[in-house]
């Protein structure tokens, strides 16, 4: 059964083939049988293998091989002559030899008299009760639909309410309650309906309802708790992380067996939806990104609203963290979008969180989680061909979009720079910003200590050494033995030398040692070093 698509460019064709074939439905013979047993009373169905691989029906032709793609009607008789190696599903009408009951193939066993045209009729409409609803369910996909429009078609086909909830169990979608449903309340952040913390502290010590969590697949939810069945799917993000759950209670009719493939199948299209940003986009995760947005623009928050949105990671406002900006498809050749490079990161660096604002990416990593967070992120820098700047390391969580404009400025750096370096730190460029700040209002020169200038300038007249050896003797913090060892001169030589400086400059040992002046003198230096000598 695949859903016939309107003609498309060429270009677009392989990709929505692709997604075609991803969504199909296919039933097996649980699901036949579950609407052939309401018409038939003396039904017997040996599941075998009971694969889930059937698009069709047909009467049984001694002419043609049994595929697996197809239920196959035929009589007692016919089985005497045919026993294929392979699985095969069949409606047989007498009795099944032994030699068919081995566990392989899928049977479903009708009396012989069984009027074998009304048979055909009913399970022709059986396929198309499903395939009707899985179209409907394509066509939702494939015109980018939401959760709620999954939901309201299938509660019809399922004759039972259901619902879907994220990790947090807050509901994402339910199109339809009961009574006896939980009786959620109203998250007035996120405007979601969230279960009440009573049934919260329920859920949270009932050990079936912890074991769930752990499945795959479809399984049954028993009615000790809320006192009727569910039919539950997990949903998990790729790797294998709970995300949420798909939950189909057992209050207006019967639960089916067959009922259980239906149920994964609606789950895996619920999570293509929730999937399409490159976050499953469930409500706690979608307040939480929106806020981080929000704060690196500037946007204020109070304590208590950033905390219990960063606590749904783990996370505190005083754990110490990083924040790295990088930027998607930076460079020609890179593969990577936004999302794809968001995605990736969360997955490969523990502790991490990425989004992006446009084509801009920022990445909140939790130090108290992750300390070895560099190398990882080298990696994926470097595979991806990307550039990236660090902020300093903060433990304020409420300055966020502080880091985020020193991560900023440290990547514009490192652009800038253009060396072989993937990233820079802020430390590492603070004070080229300073300088370039200053700058902004002076020309370097002017922003230099005149003792600095005096030396340079004696020194181009004299062919001396002095401004390279008081520069030597700041860095040492005024240390003689290791200032005459790096000029390789005599101490007697650089007493002389100091005697010189003090006399041309005015400038003595005392007045270097205070801290605003050696401060100064050594901005000095590098501004002399990185933007004027450079210029020269």
């Amino acid at each position: 059964m695949q859903l016939k698509l309107p003609p498309v460019p060429e270009n677009k064709k392989t990709d929505r083939d692709k997604m075609n074939r991803d969504i199909r439905f296919f039933l097996n013979l649980q699901i036949l049988a579950d609407e052939l047993i309401e018409q038939y009373q003396d039904i017997k169905f040996y599941r075998g293998q009971d694969a889930q691989t059937l698009e069709g029906v047909y009467f049984y032709n001694s002419s043609r091989e049994l595929l697996s793609r197809y239920v196959y009607i035929l009589k007692e008789k016919d089985l005497q002559s045919i026993f294929p190696e392979q699985h095969c599903s069949l409606i047989v009408l007498g009795e099944i030899p032994e030699r068919w009951k081995t566990g392989v193939h899928s049977i479903l066993q009708l009396p012989e008299e069984t009027d074998i045209l009304d048979l055909m009729n009913r399970c022709q409409e059986a396929f198309h009760k499903h395939e009707s609803w899985a179209e409907k369910l394509q066509n939702i996909i494939v015109q980018e639909g939401s959760v709620d429009e999954l939901c309201q078609i299938s509660c019809s086909y399922f004759e039972n309410p259901l619902f879907v909830h994220d990790s947090q169990l807050q509901v994402i979608s339910c199109p339809v309650w009961r009574e006896e449903m939980i009786a959620w309340e109203k998250d007035e952040q996120t405007g979601q309906l969230i279960t009440p913390l009573e049934d919260l502290n329920d859920f949270r010590t009932n050990r079936e309802y912890l074991h769930t969590l752990t499945t795959e697949g479809a399984h049954i939810y028993s009615a000790e708790l809320r006192g009727y069945r569910d039919i539950y799917v997990n949903i998990r993000d790729d790797n294998g992380t709970y995300e949420g759950r798909l939950v189909i209670c057992e209050i207006d009719n019967p639960l089916k067996p067959g009922q259980f493939a239906s149920a994964e199948y609606l789950a895996k299209l619920i999570r293509m939806v929730l999937s399409r940003r490159g976050h499953l986009d469930i409500p706690y995760k979608r307040a939480l990104y929106q806020m981080l947005e929000s704060m690196v623009q500037g946007k204020s928050f109070t304590n208590s609203e950033i905390e219990s949105r960063i606590s749904q990671c783990k996370w505190t406002l005083t754990d110490h963290y990083v924040c790295i900006r990088t930027d998607g498809e930076e460079q020609e050749g890179n593969p990577g979008s936004a999302a794809s490079l968001c995605n990736y990161v969360e997955t490969k660096v523990p502790g991490s969180r990425a989004f992006f604002i446009g084509n801009q990416i920022c990445i909140i990593i939790n130090l108290s989680v992750n300390k070895d967070y560099t190398s990882e992120m080298a990696g994926i820098l470097r595979d991806g061909i990307f550039k990236a700047g660090f902020s300093n390391v903060f433990d304020d969580f409420t300055r966020l979009s502080h880091y985020y404009h020193q991560a900023s400025v440290a990547l514009e750096y490192c652009r800038r720079r253009n060396d072989t370096k993937w990233y820079y730190m802020f430390e590492e460029i603070v004070m080229d910003y300073i300088g370039d700040l200053c700058g902004s209002q002076f020309e370097p020169e002017e922003l230099c200590a005149c003792e600095l200038k005096m030396l340079r300038e004696y020194d181009k007249e004299n062919h001396t050494e002095l401004y390279e050896t008081l520069c030597k003797y700041i860095l040492n913090e005024r240390n003689t033995v290791a200032t005459a060892a790096q000029l390789y001169i005599g101490r007697s030589t650089l007493f002389y030398r100091l005697r010189k400086i003090k006399e041309i400059t005015g400038l003595a040992a005392a007045d270097m040692a205070k801290p605003i002046k050696n401060l100064y003198l050594r901005f000095s230096m590098f501004i002399m070093k990185n933007y004027i000598e450079k210029g020269e």
